[in-house]
């Protein structure tokens, strides 16, 4: 099983990752930092301040970048996945 330490690596990764997209305007990599910030958040147990679930945020962001960002979305997916799986 996935512990913290390994999914708070995986994140920085993600993050990483977001940093080199070469072909982002600031407000998508921006769109992207929240989405990293948002596993951040519910791996640590972090309450959102908006309505909408993070879940549902984090699932939307995916499929609003999935076509021209697919590697990056395929962290995410993948992270989630682990998220889900710990029961977070």
């Amino acid at each position: 099983m996935t512990n913290k330490a390994e999914l708070s690596k995986a994140i920085e990764v993600l993050r990483a990752e977001i940093d080199t997209l070469e072909d982002s305007d600031e407000q998508t990599k921006a769109h992207l930092a929240q989405l990293a910030s948002l596993m951040d958040d519910q791996l640590h147990g972090i309450e959102p301040a908006e309505d909408a679930s993070p879940a549902d945020t984090m699932k939307e962001l995916i499929e609003t970048y999935e076509a021209r960002y697919p590697r990056v979305t395929a962290m995410a997916n993948d992270l989630m996945t682990r998220l889900a799986a710990m029961g977070i």
